[in-house]
C-alpha cells in the first residue's frame, strides 16, 4: 500500500485511472512518465470482466494523458502467457522489442517488452480516435 501512496504523490511522472461500473471500482491502470516516454506499469481488470473492453478504455485515457504530456513513445511488460493482453496492445501500436527473462519470479514467467513509437503523431492520434469510437460508454473512469 505504501508504495502505491507513494506513486499517488508524484502526480507530475505518475498518472493513475480506475475503471468504475457504478460506485464499484473494476479495473485500475498505472504509467510512468520520463524524458519522452511513458512507461505502463500495471493494467488489471476484475478477472470477471476480462474481454468487456475495459483494459481498452484504461490504456485509451493513460495514451491520451502520454501524449498530452509530450510523450512520444509508450512501453509496458506483459507476460508472455498473456496472448489476449498482447493483442490489446497490439491494437495501441505496441511491437515486440524483446524479452525480460523470468521477470515474473513469483511464477518463474518471462516479460515480453513492447513499445509503441511516435505516439505523437496525427497517425497514432486517429488510431486512438478508432479505438475509442468502437468502445460502448457505459464503463466510467476517474482519477
Amino acid at each position: 500500500m505504501g508504495l502505491y501512496l507513494g506513486e499517488l504523490a508524484l502526480p507530475g511522472s505518475r498518472a493513475y485511472v480506475v475503471a468504475k461500473i457504478g460506485h464499484r471500482v473494476v479495473g485500475y491502470g498505472g504509467m510512468m512518465l520520463g524524458f519522452d516516454e511513458g512507461h505502463i506499469t500495471t493494467i488489471a481488470v476484475e478477472p470477471a470482466l476480462q474481454g468487456h473492453r475495459l483494459g481498452t478504455r484504461l490504456l485509451l485515457v493513460l495514451a491520451g494523458r502520454a501524449v498530452a504530456r509530450g510523450m512520444r513513445s509508450l512501453t509496458l511488460e506483459v507476460r508472455v502467457s498473456n496472448v489476449g493482453a498482447q493483442g490489446m496492445y497490439r491494437k495501441f501500436g505496441f511491437a515486440p522489442a524483446g524479452v525480460r527473462k523470468n521477470y515474473y519470479p513469483e511464477v518463474n514467467e518471462d516479460a515480453l517488452v513492447m513499445w509503441a513509437h511516435d505516439i505523437d503523431s496525427a497517425a497514432y492520434g486517429e488510431r486512438l480516435a478508432r479505438l475509442e469510437a468502437e468502445l460502448p460508454s457505459s464503463t466510467v473512469l476517474g482519477d
